[in-house]
């Protein structure tokens, strides 16, 4: 008779959980949120992308990447439909609420804004849209 063969069975790995001793911070925590933002986004080509729709020696406006919007301007989003609403809510900051009126005097259109969006959106996982 042929005894059966065996192999030793071997479990995956499970990763521990540091045991944190109070007032300090295992090496894989990030501390540094703000550092921890500018560096993926560095790495996803940058902050946003910057139009001068009036030209050399006027005003510079930026579509920030979706990933650097504040929680409230997400919620926004949410909310409007068209697209110069969604480029109001891109453009515009709680200091200066006057930023797209500005862009589309100089020239710049919404839809400029749109295209920026999605191509910083591109590989984020940020919306097309506000609403689908």
């Amino acid at each position: 008779m042929t005894e059966p063969i065996t192999t030793p069975a071997t479990a995956a790995a499970v990763p521990m959980t540091p045991f944190v001793v109070a007032g300090t911070v295992p090496a894989d925590v990030i501390t540094d949120l703000a550092d921890f933002r500018a560096q993926a986004i560095e790495g996803m080509g940058g902050e946003g992308i910057s139009f001068q729709p009036g030209g050399p020696g006027t005003e510079v406006f930026t579509v920030p990447h979706p990933l650097l919007l504040e929680d409230e301007q997400h919620d926004a989003l949410s909310e409007v439909l068209s697209t110069p609403a969604i480029a109001r809510v891109l453009l515009n900051t709680p200091q200066d609420s006057e930023v797209y009126n500005r862009f589309r005097a100089a020239g710049g259109r919404s839809g400029d804004v749109m295209i920026a969006w999605r191509r910083l959106g591109e590989g984020a996982g940020a919306p097309k849209s506000a609403k689908r």
